[in-house]
């Protein structure tokens, strides 16, 4: 597989987020352009990140910015030095109830898919904590073990996806990304470690079933996350002729709105049976989607828009909200 690499600059990497409405941040940081995990399912190459520089991409040898997804990294080097400097001058801090001025690594690619982008990682993490700011990472990679020492600190919570645990489902999905299996390993040796975690059950292919959610959450259920969040696999964009390249023979129940919808609604009803079976659908946030609005009650759609999630973060002098409770850094310490 041909890879184009290179690196790239931008100007401000911290950048206001909507992903509040999912309960994730309010800020999100991108170390990278693209991304070499290769997802078949993954929207991003849809999204105006990539589509209003699809001209600018190919210029550096990316032949098709949107289907050739997995074969080009642009990294961003200069972010720790510039975030450094943002930082120190930032006034305002921009937090929602939801969003709870967190910031998010990364939101459109994987802080952690390759030592070049692992290295960057740590080293806006560090930045971060010099600020003193709320930190979610999100990974396929378990790269991040090796950071352990940096990530053992309760104002960062460790996420990685893992919405399933069949490797050679993996292999056809995501192609190029860390096995399900070596992941949930990762979280484990996180979970030992004393580290906050959460896990992204996302997303899921439209044929598991309650059985399987019940597995699932079992097993993660032993790492004992903090949160839970789900939402299964949505053909958006140009990922829908990816999963068909790739062979995968339900994506074409996905790439209506009516299927796909009919599957998120029982996929939904799946999970929160398992959840509520497991005891454990304080941790479950769901993320849905606008395009549900025909599907379910209007109630049960807005119930989850910028809705909390059940974390707890240590109290932030600089935070305009009351609400927040402080959390246990001994217990987090000393688990």
């Amino acid at each position: 597989m041909k890879v184009v690499k290179g690196t790239e600059t931008i100007v401000n990497p911290l950048q206001k987020s909507s992903l509040h409405k999912k309960g994730l941040c309010d800020y999100v940081i991108n170390i990278a352009s693209g991304c070499l995990h290769g997802c078949t399912f993954c929207y991003v190459p849809s999204t105006p990140a990539i589509r209003a520089r699809q001209s600018e991409l190919m210029s550096r040898g990316v032949e098709n910015p949107q289907l050739d997804w997995g074969k080009y990294l642009f990294l961003r080097q200069e972010i720790p030095e510039k975030l450094d400097i943002i930082l120190s001058r930032k006034r305002i801090w921009n937090y929602t109830p939801s969003g709870k001025g967190v910031v998010l690594l990364c939101s459109g690619t994987d802080p952690y898919q390759n030592a070049e982008t692992a290295l960057i990682t740590r080293q806006t993490i560090e930045v971060l904590i010099k600020h003193q700011k709320r930190v979610r990472i999100l990974t396929r990679s378990p790269r991040w073990v090796k950071d352990l020492d940096l990530l053992k600190n309760p104002n960062i919570t460790v996420g990685m996806s893992l919405p399933h645990l069949n490797d050679h489902l993996s292999r056809q999905i995501e192609p190029y990304a860390p096995l399900p299996s070596l992941r949930f390993e990762a979280l484990k040796a996180g979970y030992e470690a004393g580290c906050r975690l959460y896990v992204a059950l996302a997303p899921t292919p439209p044929e598991m079933d309650y059985e399987e959610f019940h597995h699932l959450l079992s097993k993660v259920l032993e790492l004992k996350p903090e949160v839970i969040f789900w939402e299964p696999i949505n053909a958006r964009g140009t990922n829908g002729r990816r999963m068909q390249a790739a062979g995968l023979d339900f994506a074409e129940s996905v790439m209506s709105r009516d299927a796909w919808a009919n599957s998120f609604v029982h996929q939904w009803e799946a999970i929160e049976r398992a959840a509520l079976e497991l005891d454990c659908t304080e941790r479950l946030h769901i993320w849905v989607d606008a395009e549900l609005e025909h599907y379910v009650p209007a109630s049960k759609l807005q119930a989850w828009f910028y809705r909390p999630t059940c974390e707890r973060w240590l109290a932030d002098p600089y935070s305009p909200l009351d609400s927040y409770p402080l959390i246990d850094v001994e217990s987090i310490s000393n688990r």
